[in-house]
């Protein structure tokens, strides 16, 4: 990746940072201006895909059912055993910046690593790494930056996560809308256009107000949900056997026996909470693979990808699955 597009995926967060917060519909509209000014040839839906990929990386907290954004708060964070690094997340205005600069040329070391994502997408900021010593020293380092701490974020979020259910009670759509349903038996699962809403499933269509929104019907009640917990929510339902959508391949090397890649495929996108929970554990997006269509998530403990499988009322499976 070129120094250009890592410095457009950091101006766009600069941006978003000094803004604060807003529509979700706003951003897009931003994020795609400046994109096309850089004369980047980004594919449909780019902007949302960086939008969810910041929120991924700790930079954004994203209330997709509201339409709603805001940058989140500063974060140092240590990664789960790699010794000697601890990611720094969340908003980067120009004064923080400076801070961070000025703190630098008093003895912190920062190492930025850019983003591997496809070419079509709009890059992401740089991942920002502190190196340190003794852990100890970290929420001192945390204080001098003006951010939080946490000691690991991946591991303790991933501890409390809650188990996978729908949404609040939703309206049904309305007469005469245009419905997909998520169909499992395609050879790629996916929505397919229906002529009505009838019985138990997963739909997608747009509302009134025109956007599009997913929703789970269930004994004759809607309720609100985002895509990726709704294809969950179906895959537990039709008791899909065995239940190992998702995969955990072991690191090779000697004491890295209980960390590995954790693996999904593209139609079954981990949701918001649990894709930032695999993503802090590097601090980097997660890698896509074009021939086989999943995507990976580096240096996951086994007990993390474990706590995730569970949380979406899936088994773990590995390389046999």
């Amino acid at each position: 990746m070129t120094t250009t597009e890592t410095d457009v995926g950091g101006l766009l967060l600069n941006w978003a940072s000094e803004l604060g917060a807003g529509h979700i519909t706003d951003l897009k509209r931003g994020i795609s201006w400046l994109a096309r000014s850089e004369n980047f040839p980004i594919s449909y839906g780019a902007a949302g895909r960086w939008v969810r990929d910041c929120q991924s990386l700790g930079h954004l907290d994203v209330d997709w059912r509201t339409g709603r954004w805001s940058v989140a708060p500063g974060v140092l964070t240590r990664l789960p055993w790699v010794g000697g690094l601890a990611a720094l997340v969340g908003s980067r205005t120009a004064r923080f910046e400076a801070r961070v600069a000025l703190a630098e040329s008093e003895g912190v070391t920062r190492v930025r690593v850019p983003s591997s994502l496809p070419d079509t997408d709009i890059p992401v900021p740089a991942t920002w790494l502190i190196r340190y010593d003794d852990s100890a020293e970290l929420p001192k380092t945390a204080s001098h930056l003006g951010v939080a701490y946490t000691s690991c974020f991946a591991i303790q979020a991933a501890a409390w996560l809650p188990s996978l259910s729908p949404g609040p009670l939703a309206a049904p759509p309305a007469v005469g809308t245009a419905v997909e349903k998520y169909d499992l038996n395609q050879e790629k699962p996916g929505f397919l256009p229906v002529a009505r809403w009838e019985g138990n499933g997963l739909y997608r269509f747009r509302r009134a107000d025109h956007r599009v929104v997913c929703q789970i019907l269930r004994d004759s009640s809607w309720r609100s949900v985002s895509q990726e917990r709704g294809v969950y929510l179906e895959l537990d339902r039709l008791g899909v056997e065995p239940r190992k959508n998702l995969r955990w391949f072991q690191e090779e090397g000697k004491g890295r026996e209980r960390f590995g890649r954790l693996i999904v495929d593209w139609g079954k996108p981990l949701p918001d909470l649990q894709r930032r929970i695999a993503v802090m554990c590097t601090g980097l997006p997660p890698e896509f693979g074009e021939k086989c269509h999943t995507i990976a998530y580096r240096n996951v403990p086994r007990a993390v990808a474990e706590r995730i499988a569970m949380s979406l009322r899936q088994e773990l499976g590995d390389r046999n699955d």
